[in-house]
């Protein structure tokens, strides 16, 4: 905010002053032809030719929309002022800006609150709205990574993560009408609406399945002062997960009881030898 001030505050200082040096730099034309006369002076091309080169770099860098949306913004901007002596296309392309601005605004606040920044899957907000609207016939199954503490000690917390994304990638394809959610920690949750747990198991089995053949391939490490073991050549990583599920009931009345319940059951999968699937 206070860097927008100050900019706001220099634009004025420069519109009000009569400075010949500022008036020449303004103006100064880089190439003179005539296919470079515009209303725009050629300055503020080169500074909106570099601004969207800036955000095409980021964009591509971070794999990120939030960067593609402010390229729109700023070529929005440039046709307003390129059609600044036309007040209806001035008025239609500031809006533009405007518009699609508060849409990227909206839609990352939005993945601020309900998706989880590391796994981009639905977090636990996520999961609170959706357990309300769930009706009288629904399965939840609560799931986490078999010895993820070991593994995180063993490999390090980079290599943890990467594994909580493989994990993640895999709970999204969940058949059977399920979705998946980050419950915290190595914790997932999964909602099965309108089904019941006879409907639910075998899409969880194949799921279980499918997490423990998905192999993550580890990088070489060589860097000094980590816990994690170093190695020289790259290396194949597998794990497994527990699951417990729980229908909704006259044992189990509401969302809660069958979180609760579906916990249960999955300390019985760990009990069980883990890898495996308990009701």
């Amino acid at each position: 905010m206070l860097f927008i001030l100050i900019e706001m505050f220099i634009i004025y200082k420069i519109t009000v002053s009569n400075t010949l040096l500022i008036q020449e730099l303004l103006t100064y034309k880089f190439i003179n032809t005539s296919i470079f006369k515009t209303v725009i002076p050629q300055i503020a091309l080169l500074i909106f030719l570099l601004s969207i080169l800036v955000f095409i770099i980021k964009a591509y860098l971070r794999r990120s929309s939030f960067e593609v949306r402010l390229i729109g913004v700023i070529i929005s901007v440039f046709a307003a002022l390129y059609y600044i002596d036309d007040k209806l296309s001035f008025s239609i392309f500031l809006s533009a800006a405007g518009i699609i601005l508060a849409i990227s605004i909206i839609e990352d606040s939005y993945s601020m609150a309900y998706q989880d920044e590391l796994t981009g899957i639905p977090s636990r907000r996520a999961l609170r709205e959706d357990l309300m609207k769930l009706g009288n016939k629904y399965v939840i199954a609560m799931l986490d990574i078999d010895f993820f503490k070991k593994f995180n000690d063993t490999y390090g917390h980079d290599v943890g993560d990467d594994v909580l994304k493989l994990v993640a990638s895999n709970l999204v394809q969940v058949t059977g009408g399920g979705k998946a959610y980050r419950y915290g920690g190595e914790e997932f949750t999964i909602l099965f609406p309108g089904k019941s747990i006879s409907d639910a198991i075998p899409h969880l089995e194949s799921l279980k399945e499918q997490v423990s053949k998905a192999g993550y391939t580890r990088k070489p490490s060589k860097s000094k002062g980590s816990k994690a073991k170093k190695t020289s050549s790259s290396s194949q990583l597998f794990v497994t997960i527990s699951i417990g599920a729980c229908e909704k009931s006259t044992k189990f009345k509401d969302a809660n009881d069958v979180i609760k319940g579906a916990d249960k059951a999955l300390y019985r999968a760990k009990k069980k030898g883990r890898n495996c699937v308990s009701k």
